[in-house]
This record gives structure tokens, C-alpha cells and sequence, in this order.
């Protein structure tokens, strides 16, 4: 992810909320500084609305460029989000994964099993709310769409959904093959590692996209 300055405070402000007192600070990036930029923006707003040229082909421009900024902002927050489920899937795998291994080498137990099918529920929780935003992206990508085993829409998600049903079925099996559940989920393991570095470039790439068109159109104005 690109870094972020923080920004020394400009003021520190003194309260009391009910039997609370202190200092709030309201330097860049607080909540108190963003909620009055915003206030500004709107004034800032109205008055360009006002002094915009007559001329069409301007306002065309203008609006071919604030709808740019538009989409690459909607891009930017579904690569963020997509970014963070796939994250929470990882780390809901790892136990799993972890507990997997040592097993596998000797073949399962019921108890293990049983074990296993328990550390699996939370990956089961978090590929559930990676499908459930997939079905509803609007600019990354096709939305995802399940009937019965035939999966749609883009490959990040179509491919994890996959492996974990076969991961799935492999764990319903009364033989249980540690070989081949070993293999199923190290394929679920790179599949969400490579499609979590696909996410991280999409989102380095918007983010590089918004700063550069803002500068164009914002640099030099002040």
C-alpha cells in the first residue's frame, strides 16, 4: 500500500464532554478538520457551479474529468474493500492450515476430523462475505453469480469459491486423503495469496490514477 504522512496537529483544543475534559486534536485528518474542509468544499462547489463557462464543450470537459474522478474513487474503495476480505480469509485459514499439516501425516481421527471441520468454519464465514461483496462490485469487475457449481464472474473470486468447495467435499469424504486435502489447500492458500497481490497493484494502481488527474486538475489553482 502507498504510505501516508502523518501530519503534524495545527491546534489542540481543549473539551469537556459530560464528566470528561481534555484535549482534542483536530490536526489533518481528524474528524473535526475533515468535517469542516467538507463544509468548505460544498461552498467551494456552489461557487464553480456559479462561474462556470458557457461555453459547452468546457462543460463537457469538466464533466468527462469530475466523472473520471468519480469512477477511479468507486474503483479505489472496492480494491480497498476486496483487499481487506481477502486478508480476513487468510488469516481465517491459517489456523486451519496450521492444525492441517501435522495430520496429514498420519491420516485423521474422527475427533481430528471433527477438529478440522471446526477450524475450517471461520474461512467457511469469511469466503461467504467475499462472495456476498462480489455480487455486488459495480467497477472491478463482473459481478459474482452461483447456480448450484456453476460459478460466474471474475477469477479472484470464482477461483477461491472452487477451492473451497472441493476442500469442502474432500472433508465430507469418508476416506479422507491427507494427500490430496494437503494439495487442495495449499492451492486455496496460493490462490488467495496471489489474488491478495493482485488486489494490494489494483489498488496501488487507482490510488497513483486519483493523485494524478486531482494534480492536473487542482495543481496551480492557488
Amino acid at each position: 500500500m502507498s504510505s501516508v504522512e502523518e501530519a503534524s496537529a495545527s491546534s489542540d483544543h481543549g473539551t469537556q464532554i459530560g464528566d470528561v475534559s481534555g484535549a482534542v486534536h483536530v490536526g489533518r485528518g481528524d474528524i473535526i478538520h475533515i468535517d469542516r474542509i467538507e463544509l468548505m468544499a460544498e461552498k467551494v462547489r456552489e461557487t464553480l457551479r456559479r462561474s462556470l463557462p458557457t461555453d459547452q464543450e468546457a462543460r463537457a470537459e469538466l464533466r468527462e474529468v469530475i466523472t473520471e474522478l468519480t469512477s477511479l474513487q468507486a474503483q479505489l474503495a472496492e480494491w480497498k474493500e476486496l483487499h481487506h476480505l481477502l486478508h480476513e480469509v487468510l488469516t481465517a485459514f491459517a489456523p486451519f492450515h496450521a492444525r492441517l499439516i501435522p495430520l496429514g501425516e498420519n491420516g485423521f481421527s474422527a475427533a481430528e476430523r471433527q477438529a478440522l471441520l471446526r477450524n475450517w468454519r471461520p474461512c467457511q464465514d469469511g469466503v461467504d462475505m467475499l462472495m456476498d461483496f462480489a455480487e455486488g462490485v459495480e467497477h472491478i469487475g463482473r459481478p459474482f453469480r452461483r447456480e448450484g457449481r456453476e460459478l460466474r464472474g471474475e477469477r479472484w473470486v470464482v477461483e477461491i469459491v472452487a477451492l473451497r468447495l472441493l476442500l469442502e467435499d474432500a472433508l465430507k469424504e469418508d476416506n479422507l486423503s491427507p494427500e490430496s486435502l494437503l494439495e487442495l489447500a495449499a492451492e486455496f492458500n496460493s490462490a488467495c495469496h496471489r489474488h491478495l497481490a493482485l488486489a494490494d497493484r489494483k489498488l496501488r494502481a487507482a490510488v497513483d490514477k486519483l493523485q494524478r488527474l486531482s494534480t492536473h486538475l487542482l495543481g496551480g489553482m492557488i
